[in-house]
């Protein structure tokens, strides 16, 4: 199986492609979501992560009430992280399949995995949106809250997976050169 990108980008593209989508992530990131989320921070009641490993209605319902006031400011911030879910996961594939090619990697074929196992962040980062916009327009819920937490879980897990496969097989790769 070959990796996601790697059929229709030449080695200067996919470079290119690597360093406008990380350049996006880093502006969206640190730009607009992070300084969204310290607004919130302010409440004392953590960030959004708060709410995305809430676990149940009572806690997200805390914390929802904390925030009231704040709706306008979430769903912003919400909004903003529907576009940084379509750059990062892409960067972190890209980034894995181009290590999977390289040479004297010796784990392509988990870099392959990793980098189709990234793209998983998207829907799953989508659910956890949705299901965060409706639980701000209206309120708590266990089911709401459990999906949030679930694939929130699960995408982080997606994250430093591929950040951990970046990391060893790096390594590795420089070692074996």
């Amino acid at each position: 199986m070959n990796a996601p990108f790697l059929a229709f980008l030449t080695w200067p593209q996919r470079w290119l492609l690597l360093a406008v989508l990380l350049a996006l992530s880093a502006l969206l990131l640190f730009g607009r979501i992070a300084s969204l989320d310290e607004f919130i921070k302010a409440r004392g009641e953590g960030g959004i992560m708060a709410l995305q490993f809430a676990g149940s209605a009572a806690r997200a319902a805390h914390l929802l009430v904390a925030w009231r006031g704040l709706e306008d400011l979430l769903r912003s911030q919400t909004r903003w992280d529907f576009l940084f879910l379509l750059v990062y996961p892409a960067v972190l594939s890209l980034a894995c399949a181009m290590l999977a090619e390289a040479r004297g990697n010796p784990l392509p074929t988990i870099g392959i995995f990793v980098a189709w196992l990234a793209l998983a962040a998207i829907p799953l980062d989508a659910i956890e949106n949705l299901a965060t916009l409706r639980m701000i327009d209206h309120g708590a819920s266990e089911s709401l809250a459990r999906w949030i937490t679930v694939c929130a879980t699960m995408k982080f897990a997606i994250v430093l997976t591929a950040a951990g496969y970046l990391l060893v097989a790096g390594i590795a790769t420089l070692f074996q050169r």
